[in-house]
């Protein structure tokens, strides 16, 4: 008679969570997200027929027959992990766990992160970074161990760090200025407009805000998500984009793209870091660090903030030259070693 197949994965999930006691805890071991743990138990139970967690207010809890099952189940991974042991090398079993799981918005992750990526990997080679190239509002905080989150202050302030400003402007292949500089707002409203869901600004506020009306455009505007179609579209000659500059940095200069409407107003913070979990492991800690160092402002993530201090009289007497810039910093080190 043929034997069942073992749903092996399945099992080692629940012995995790039944030695653990804690689906979250089994997670962290596992290198999973919490809801993957879930789906793994909840397709077990399924699998053999019997409920083998109920479901209370603080968890889960073992049935009475899931229990003398984890017991045996216990013994049997204790001798399988022993005998492993013993024809490994003996690095094997001394590995620590260097897997980190990074949610980053899509087109961060394609126009900022990823030329990034090969410097990361020279400073941590021994880190296994996954990165999840997902949408804030479409992902689960709690299954990624750093989270990178995008929009303006009213959303992040207090909640998260600060990481990347950018500066929202109409960029298009300098084939559409037809060898002018620039255009004027105006002469933009007879252009083939691009947009994107996920823009922090829309094209009807940027022309509002210049005392245009948008529904005043030639054209309605092409919708193209997410953000990296719509700016490869620009590329390409389809029209104007009104984009973040950050996203767009690396075909700017290149010269594929320019600023169709230079933008005068200093730049926002639109990405930004949320803290890590409570007892994050070394390898996230480090990938969080490195990231922190990439950030186009300089913000003190896991520091208190010290009080600003004067500046020293000779220190003020212009606001250029080098000389006075070396004058600054040797005053700011000797007032920091009178501290």
């Amino acid at each position: 008679m043929k034997q069942p197949r073992l749903p092996l994965r399945g099992i080692g999930v629940f012995e995790t969570v039944a030695r653990l006691g804690s689906l979250k805890a089994a997670a962290r071991e596992l290198n999973l997200s919490p809801s993957a743990v879930s789906h793994q138990i909840r397709a077990l139970e399924e699998q053999l027929g019997v409920e083998l967690f109920k479901r209370v207010s603080r968890g889960v809890q073992l049935s009475a027959d899931a229990a003398k099952y984890a017991d045996v189940l216990h013994g049997l991974f204790d001798r399988m992990r022993r005998a492993t042991a013993s024809v490994a090398a003996p690095s094997w079993s001394k590995s620590p766990t260097r897997v980190v799981r990074l949610m980053t918005p899509p087109s961060l992750a394609t126009h900022w992160l990823m030329p990034r990526l090969p410097a990361f990997i020279a400073a941590h080679p021994g880190i296994d970074l996954r990165v999840f190239a997902i949408r804030t509002a479409d992902g689960n905080v709690e299954d990624f161990d750093i989270t990178i989150g995008y929009g303006d202050a009213t959303r992040w302030q207090g909640r998260a760090h600060p990481l990347l400003e950018e500066t929202i402007q109409p960029y298009c292949a300098p084939v559409r200025l037809h060898g002018a500089r620039s255009l004027t707002p105006k002469q933009l409203l007879a252009q083939p407009l691009i947009q994107s869901r996920e823009n922090a600004v829309s094209w009807e506020s940027w022309f509002g805000q210049r005392g245009l009306a948008f529904d005043a455009a030639e054209n309605s505007p092409l919708q193209l998500d997410p953000s990296y179609v719509a700016i490869e579209a620009a590329v390409k000659g389809v029209g104007v984009i009104l984009e973040s500059s950050l996203l767009t940095r690396e075909h700017v200069e290149a010269g594929r793209l320019v600023a169709s409407v230079p933008e005068t107003r200093p730049p926002s913070t639109s990405y930004w870091l949320l803290p890590l979990h409570k007892g994050a492991r070394r390898p996230v800690v480090d990938a969080y660090t490195w990231l922190a160092s990439q950030a186009n402002l300089s913000p003190p993530p896991r520091r208190t903030a010290r009080p600003t201090l004067p500046a020293p009289k000779h220190a003020q007497r212009t606001r250029t030259g080098r000389m006075i810039d070396r004058d600054r910093q040797s005053s700011v080190s000797r007032s920091r070693a009178q501290r």
